[in-house]
């Protein structure tokens, strides 16, 4: 019998994805699947178990989690070769890739969107020998969600982010980037940069304000090393979209990045991606085009 194969992380967000276990076992009996269930308990245990799996007649991997959750879940897709359709229920605090594919935030509507089983192709990023459906970073706040208190990221949401983004401030330190596109080479300072699959990060929507997550490319938002005031300025137009054209903003579009920190390497020694501990530079970014089969609200 075919059957649907739902991981989900207990300890994700505000807890109360378990309560609506049935109900996603309901959802999916209605209309002919079965249900297997793996709650996971330590950090790299979904991926552990997929691999243990026979997934032959398996029709769509689900993932209850934040984003951090479903980077393991693609890691472990894409590594083995997996051919089968992931959904992603909002379980998380940001849950950033779930909004690029336009699912509801209410559980309910957001597992009766899943059981249509609606298949499309999307980008992932790889940088070095790991993948990323969201965004690779590197410089000051992004290892914001690596050092979080759980408590405080489950209890404050997004909140938690902006509170350890100030607590940063004081650590403001410029960091030199050779970054090389094509035959553009660009040798600058920075406070940080990312790199884009779509619009959003850290519950940033309107980042990659032009972002789409099929259009084979990435979308890398550079940061130059600036004055406090204009960080304060840039951050308010960051909220509202209207960044892109700011002077001290480097932006463009590009299917493959190479990126190398020349100085400040002893500080920020490691990148992130979706949330997670990154590789070590010098960093190779590029971009599977439309390499994973996803289930999305059409």
């Amino acid at each position: 019998m075919k059957y649907v194969q739902l991981l989900y992380n207990p300890m994700s967000g505000n807890l109360d994805f378990p309560a609506y276990l049935d109900l996603f076992i309901s959802i999916f009996q209605d209309v002919g699947y079965e249900t297997r269930i793996h709650r996971t308990r330590s950090k790299d245990d979904m991926a552990d178990y997929l691999t243990s799996q026979d997934l032959n007649n398996c029709s769509a991997i689900i993932v209850a989690g934040g984003d951090g959750s479903v980077n393991q879940v693609v890691n472990c897709i894409m590594k083995n070769h997996i051919d089968v359709p992931l959904g992603v229920i909002p379980a998380g605090t940001a849950n950033d890739f779930a909004s690029h594919l336009k699912m509801p935030f209410r559980y309910g509507e957001c597992i009766e969107t899943l059981a249509k089983m609606n298949v499309k192709n999307v980008d992932v990023g790889k940088v070095n020998d790991k993948y990323f459906i969201n965004v690779c970073c590197g410089g000051l706040f992004t290892n914001i969600s690596q050092n979080m208190d759980l408590e405080l990221k489950n209890t404050l949401g997004k909140l938690g982010y902006y509170i350890k983004g100030v607590q940063q401030l004081p650590r403001f330190r410029k960091i030199r980037y050779k970054i090389t596109r094509k035959d553009e080479v660009l040798d600058d300072y920075f406070y940080l940069f990312l790199v884009l699959n779509g619009k959003s990060a850290g519950g940033f929507n309107k980042l990659g304000v032009d972002a789409q997550i099929d259009d084979g490319k990435m979308d890398f938002i550079g940061i130059k090393a600036c004055t406090i005031n204009e960080v304060a300025v840039l951050f308010g137009k960051i909220l509202i979209g209207e960044h892109l054209q700011d002077r001290n903003i480097v932006f463009f579009q590009d299917n493959k990045i190479d990126i190398e920190c020349v100085e400040g390497l002893k500080m920020f020694k490691e990148s992130d991606i979706d949330g997670e501990t990154g590789p070590e530079y010098p960093l190779h970014i590029e971009v599977k085009k439309r390499a994973l089969k996803v289930l999305c609200n059409l």
